[in-house]
């Protein structure tokens, strides 16, 4: 695992690693955002700005490394996980009502037609990216079946023999060639720090097999922290290549 020191020697590097991939294909998970639910809503609320600066910055980071890599002759996509289960108790909401705001909102962001949060969408536009480029999760519900979110209850709900459920989520949608082709593809990932053990020492040490990419690791926890404090406090942003 590497330290990175700034926001340049991480473009640096992952730029480098996407132009000198064997994969025609590069995907970008980042944009990583939680859910909360609240009696005041009837939907649920995308807290893209809850976890600080990560959300909205690991988002343009995969944006300018995927403009960097059309310009290389890649194919890019791009795949937003949402955390639908760790705040679910704090609305204090019945396990019924706060299925029905997930509801809600997935088919709100569900169909040929569905649109992304505003400030998702400008940071598409900023880099020529749209809704278009965005891999979509069929959660197996009716008017979910092209959902621009991936659920992380859905995935949990794997039948895979895998205790840690953050590690199970992970490999179900690695080994999963709907979603992710092992050969074809090249995986850049913004994965919270929380989450480092459970990919690292479980998921990637003992399950996912035979894949491509980069994972990069950044605090979720330090929300007034700036873009640049991110890099020099607590783990800072660390990197592995696998």
């Amino acid at each position: 695992m590497e330290k990175i020191k700034n926001q340049s020697d991480l473009l640096k590097i992952l730029k480098n690693d996407v132009k000198t991939s064997q994969q025609d294909k590069i995907v970008f998970l980042g944009g990583h955002f939680p859910l909360f639910y609240s009696k005041e809503n009837d939907t649920a609320l995308e807290s893209v700005s809850y976890w600080g600066h990560f959300s909205p910055f690991t988002l343009e980071l995969a944006c300018e490394i995927g403009e960097y890599a059309v310009k290389c002759g890649k194919k890019v996509e791009f795949i937003f996980f949402v955390d639908d289960h760790a705040y679910e108790e704090m609305g204090g909401l019945h396990p019924r009502e706060r299925s029905k705001r997930r509801n809600t909102l997935y088919s709100l962001r569900s169909g040929q037609d569905a649109s992304l949060p505003d400030e998702y969408k400008k940071i598409f536009s900023k880099y020529g990216f749209s809704e278009a480029d965005v891999l979509r999760h069929d959660h197996g519900k009716d008017g979910r079946s092209d959902c621009l979110y991936f659920s992380e209850k859905i995935l949990r709900a794997s039948t895979k023999k895998i205790d840690n459920a953050c590690a199970r989520e992970y490999t179900e949608f690695i080994d999963d060639p709907k979603y992710f082709d092992k050969k074809q593809s090249y995986l850049v990932a913004f994965i919270p720090n929380r989450c480092r053990g459970h990919i690292c020492d479980v998921a990637l040490a003992h399950e996912v097999k035979d894949i491509h990419a980069s994972h990069i690791f950044m605090e979720t926890l330090m929300s007034t922290a700036s873009r640049k404090e991110l890099f020099e406090k607590g783990r800072g942003v660390t990197y592995r290549k696998d």
